[in-house]
């Protein structure tokens, strides 16, 4: 018979497993250190996941989705008072970035497993290419146009984007100084330059 399964104690794997796998590596950690390490019987770790694999896939896709979630519900209600890809746009690099950003055991999951477990790159193309296709709202609301104003636009972010979640990760292991709060602003700066105009406070 199988072993009933617990909301709490699934949350608690899940938490420990990802600052497991952030902290030694995936490749370094095994379901009997993690069981060591919460205090529960190997077998019990299998009740609620097939493998280590399919636990590594859990951490990726719940943490994202939860993301994603966040993203694609504040971008549905930023007001249009400021034009709707500024307020946008504010909302993007203003609030969920930051909040992307907290979460630096998935950033660090992400970077470590980046092959096709992780799917980072669809994860960073689907990012770079919302942001310049709200670059472009921007961009036409000022009557401008997108390809004349900024070139290369999706590589460009899609190189912002790898670059601030890799000075995250090491900032983690070797402190230089740069946290989330100087990449916010880095990439507010940027992009009022690049648009000539202020971005919304939230």
């Amino acid at each position: 018979m199988a072993r009933p399964k617990d909301a709490d104690k699934r949350q608690l794997i899940l938490a420990e497993a990802k600052r497991m796998f952030a902290e030694q590596g995936y490749d370094r950690s095994s379901m009997g250190a993690l069981a060591a390490r919460i205090g529960i019987p190997v077998g019990s770790l299998y009740t609620y996941f097939s493998s280590k694999e399919a636990l590594l896939g859990v951490i990726i896709e719940e943490g994202w989705g939860e993301f994603a979630l966040y993203l694609e519900e504040g971008l549905g209600k930023a007001p249009a008072s400021v034009g709707a890809g500024l307020a946008k746009l504010a909302f993007l690099i203003r609030k969920a970035l930051p909040a992307l950003f907290k979460d630096v055991d998935l950033i660090a999951i992400l970077l470590g497993q980046a092959g096709s477990a992780t799917r980072l790159k669809e994860k960073l193309d689907y990012l770079a290419s919302l942001i310049a296709s709200i670059i472009g709202e921007c961009v036409e609301e000022k009557g401008q146009n997108l390809q004349a104003t900024i070139p290369e636009l999706e590589a460009g972010l899609l190189v912002m984007l790898l670059g601030s979640l890799e000075s995250l990760r090491l900032n983690r292991r070797i402190d230089m100084g740069i946290g989330a709060g100087e990449i916010i602003a880095f990439l507010v700066s940027t992009v009022e330059a690049s648009l000539g105009c202020a971005l919304p406070e939230l």
